[in-house]
């Protein structure tokens, strides 16, 4: 019997990026809150923070969209 080998798949890629997304999403409120703190940046915590979060959600539609138009083969 020959063993079969497995690869990386579309599955564990999607899965991947949706725990990058998660990741961003946790730091992303600190993060922001730091820039803000900046001396030469004159912008509010909030600005920037919904700023980011419309970005990343361009980001996560673009994401759902190939995997929608993605083929995903089982074997």
């Amino acid at each position: 019997m020959a063993k079969e080998v497995k690869t990386v798949g579309v599955k564990e890629g999607i899965g991947a990026g949706v725990i990058g997304l998660g990741l961003i999403f946790f730091f992303l409120p600190s993060t922001v809150q730091k820039i803000a703190d900046l001396d030469f940046i004159a912008s509010e915590a909030f600005a920037m923070l919904s700023g980011s979060v419309l970005v990343l959600s361009l980001f996560t539609i673009a994401a759902g969209l190939a995997v929608m138009f993605a083929k995903m083969d089982e074997e």
